[in-house]
């Protein structure tokens, strides 16, 4: 185990004379029970499909609350998807280790997640056969979780899973149930709040203002997006992105205006802090990967009399050299999401009057150009070039954007993939013609530049003056509301590429190359 980040948040929250708290924020420690799988062959192609280590699920979540009971903190905050699938025999070892957690005098305080309420996926493994087994209905949760933060609740939405509960006589914490039911046909990833629950949590939360509560809230889907294109590439990971919902920037208001600046995420398996500004105002999301994923986080959360809430983010070892292999199924997962992104394209490029006057104007056509006839092969194409600078772009990632590392490097790797799938796949190695599509789907590029930028700087950002690492590789951020700072980070990236595809980044009126050095 070790420290691996340190951050540190001037918000604007108030706790007058409280002294200082402790909590630990898990998520989706997706723990499958080992009752319920062997090594046949059955659960060999379901763990090997994987991007989690589901076979040492349960094994990571005894580390988990060994480490709590250590260090006994006041809270564990679970940000939901407990179980793989919403097994009931997972849900009973959980509830068994949250008891634990209970007697020696630390507070479980839990939400579902989408995988954990009547899952059609939920399945027992035996020799070459997966068999479905029980999952649990949302009557069945209640009453498995109902002494880790439903039974303290002092305030609950009717009929749902949202709730609040006051830990000290300073703090709430709004616990929101982002989950869309599943049924027996479909298990749903997307999820969000409805109206209903938007408009309790408004009402819990100004009364919990109205007692002098700092208020932060905790659900499992995201409260806004990480990177951009992350809508386009999953969108079922934010929030209110999808149909029966209210919009993603009325909950961000209408949560701000009630008076919660910082919401505890999990859902993406992403180690993550992003702000977004809405109507003037900071909303930070702090999201924490699964434990079942690389590096398998724990988050520390500590509120100090003086208004900070200090984050540190913890790891445990012990199966990081699977986890990053597994990391590969992830990569390729985007690749796939990519192509199936960039596929439909194909024609749209075909069929653009300006680009076909390029190519007669080059004594070219499309028929020069080997465009992949399938999303298969075009998936299959671009894993050939792209896959090992993906898969550690996702292994950084993981790690959390608040550790310091080379995000320049591995960006311009990532792009080098872009372009040799352009110019050895699509091009079959001819310069020429590498040249002319680059020019052909520049703005494509850009766009794919730009997600793949966001997503490396999505928090500290290239620009921060105020990042400064100590000897431990652990750096220490100060974040004062309005500063130029946020300003960079929420204007997209204004870039420019040349003919034989070099990329300048224009910012703050000065040029700079992919490496972050300034040209001008």
């Amino acid at each position: 185990m070790k420290k691996s980040v340190f951050i540190l948040f001037a918000l604007s929250l108030t706790l007058f004379g409280q002294a200082q708290m402790r909590m630990a924020v898990i998520a989706d420690p997706h723990v499958l029970s080992t009752s319920l799988f062997d090594d046949g062959s059955a659960f060999n192609d379901a763990k090997n499909g994987s991007s989690r280590v589901i076979e040492y699920s349960q094994q990571l979540f005894d580390s988990a609350v060994s480490i709590i009971i250590n260090e006994q903190p006041e809270l564990v905050l679970l940000v939901g998807d407990l179980t793989n699938d919403g097994e009931k025999l997972s849900h009973n070892y959980i509830v068994a280790k949250l008891a634990q957690l209970k007697k020696s005098g630390i507070q479980p305080i839990v939400i579902p997640g989408n995988n954990d309420i009547a899952n059609k996926n939920a399945y027992l493994y035996q020799g070459d056969k997966k068999v479905q087994t029980e999952s649990v209905s949302q009557a069945e949760f209640e009453s498995l979780y109902r002494d880790f933060g439903l039974s303290q609740a002092v305030s609950r939405e009717k009929d749902s899973l949202s709730y609040m509960v006051y830990p000290t006589d300073k703090l709430a914490v709004i616990c929101l149930n982002s989950a869309k039911k599943n049924t027996p046909a479909t298990q749903y990833n997307e999820g969000g709040l409805y109206e209903s629950t938007i408009a309790w949590a408004e009402s819990a939360a100004a009364k919990a203002k109205s007692e002098g509560r700092m208020v932060i809230a905790m659900m499992h889907h995201q409260i806004t997006d990480h990177f951009n294109m992350e809508n386009e590439m999953t969108p079922s990971y934010v929030a209110n992105t999808t149909d029966g919902y209210p919009a993603l920037e009325n909950l961000q208001s209408r949560l701000l205006a009630a008076g919660v600046e910082v919401v505890l995420t999990g859902h993406y398996h992403m180690t993550s802090i992003k702000h977004t500004m809405n109507e003037g105002k900071q909303l930070y999301d702090v999201g924490t990967g699964s434990l079942s994923s690389y590096p398998s986080p724990i988050r520390w959360l500590t509120l100090s009399n003086n208004g900070q809430l200090n984050i540190t983010t913890q790891t445990i070892d012990t199966y990081h050299e699977l986890e990053l292999k597994r990391n590969e199924n992830t990569a390729m997962g985007l690749i796939s999401r990519a192509a199936n992104t960039a596929y439909p394209m194909i024609d749209k490029v075909k069929n653009d009057a300006k680009i076909n006057m390029m190519l007669t104007f080059a004594h070219l056509s499309f028929d020069d150009f080997n465009m992949p006839s399938s999303k298969a092969q075009m998936q299959s194409d671009m894993a050939s070039k792209m896959l090992p600078s993906m898969t550690t772009m996702i292994n950084e990632l993981s790690r959390g954007d608040e550790n310091t590392r080379q995000p320049a490097e591995n960006l311009k790797a990532c792009m080098d993939g872009v372009d040799a799938y352009v110019k050895d796949v699509v091009c079959g190695g001819n310069e020429e013609l590498a040249d002319v599509l680059q020019v052909l789907i520049a703005e494509y590029r850009t766009m794919l530049y730009s997600m793949c930028h966001s997503v490396f700087y999505n928090y500290v950002g290239e620009d921060a003056t105020q990042v400064v690492p100590d000897n431990a590789n652990t750096l220490t951020i100060n974040v004062p509301v309005n500063t130029a700072l946020d300003a960079v980070s929420n204007n997209p990236l204004s870039t420019k590429i040349l003919n034989n595809g070099t990329i300048y980044i224009l910012r703050n009126g000065h040029v700079y190359d992919v490496l972050g050095k300034q040209l001008d």
